[in-house]
């Protein structure tokens, strides 16, 4: 479900999903992962006390995933 977080006076639309969700939905549509990067920015979640950026001290609040498409 999606919920609205509030971070330097703007809001922002998430939604809690696994990683497997993405990661899965990516290797039924045939895809072979490559690569993925988990970040967040140490350096804002530092300086907000917020709920959310207590949340994310403990997940990463950006993923890239490098995959290519399998052509059989």
């Amino acid at each position: 479900s999606w919920y609205t977080a509030s971070l330097d006076g703007e809001n922002l639309s998430l939604c809690d999903r696994k990683l497997s969700t993405y990661i899965n939905a990516l290797v039924k549509a045939g895809f072979a992962i490559e690569e993925l990067v988990e970040e967040s920015d140490r350096e804002l979640i530092q300086k907000d006390g917020s709920n959310f950026a207590r949340k994310a001290e403990m997940l990463p609040v950006t993923f890239v995933i490098k995959a290519k498409k399998i052509l059989f």
